[in-house]
């Protein structure tokens, strides 16, 4: 089996920053129960970045997969950056400079510069702010980031610009590539609107799609979970039952 789970609102529940949604001991002793495992492959595919994740779960024989697949580290095989970083920070700094300017004195949201994709959220902003930010934040990434090679990412109360590459159902098809694992079961675990390509690929391929919190994605993905502890337990009996 191969078993595919998001970070923030999977794993863990999303905190006020990036920065304060920890995992905990039991978090990591059983992602590391899981990863050692012969017969499954594990691989925590979000869009932090891959830095973020390597310092967060240090966990060996993990598939670690940041800005939504287009860096990665594999194990046997070390870290992979699929698109060079240089062809994106000119419209990346273009980007950051016209949001903080739309941001400044204002509560609530908060600037997040991943090196290879920029984000913006406004989850603790009033909401007539967070309308009227995101809108236009939305119309300058959009004039300044050509779609050839990028994407703007719409969620709630939230907004990035990611490579064209920043794609999970993309990220799932490039990682199955890398490794030999003839007829293995695909299992994916996610909560957000970028899950959403990711359910449409391993249901594709006969696998086991599986939204956590909120039930938006039921439909989807099939199957749903109530929240982060029942996603936790259920990982839990696997390992407990092989």
């Amino acid at each position: 089996m191969w078993l595919f789970l998001d970070y923030d609102g999977t794993l863990v529940p999303i905190a006020r920053t990036p920065e304060e949604a920890l995992p905990d001991v039991p978090l990591l002793d059983l992602l590391s129960g899981l990863a050692d495992m012969p017969a499954l492959l594990v691989t925590v595919l979000s869009g932090r970045s891959l830095s973020s994740l390597q310092t967060l779960l240090p966990v060996p024989n993990l598939i670690l997969a940041g800005i939504y697949g287009v860096e990665a580290r594999l194990p046997g095989k070390g870290v992979i950056t699929r698109i060079d970083p240089a062809r994106l920070r000119p419209t990346l700094e273009a980007v950051k400079s016209a949001w903080a300017q739309l941001i400044a004195g204002r509560d609530g949201f908060l600037l997040e510069d991943k090196r290879l994709a920029l984000a913006l959220h406004a989850r603790f902003a009033r909401q007539a702010d967070a309308d009227l930010v995101l809108a236009a934040a939305q119309a300058e990434a959009e004039k300044m980031a050509s779609s050839d090679h990028f994407r703007v990412l719409v969620g709630e109360r939230y907004l990035e610009v990611a490579p064209a590459a920043a794609h999970k159902g993309q990220a799932i098809e490039w990682l199955l590539g890398q490794y030999a694992f003839p007829g293995a079961r695909l299992v994916y675990f996610g909560d957000d609107d970028n899950d959403k390509e990711a359910f449409a690929v391993v249901r594709r391929r006969g696998g086991i799609a599986v939204a956590v919190g909120q039930p938006y994605g039921s439909i989807q993905a099939r199957y749903h979970l109530p929240s982060i502890e029942r996603v936790r337990a259920c990982l839990q009996g696997w390992r407990a039952a092989v």
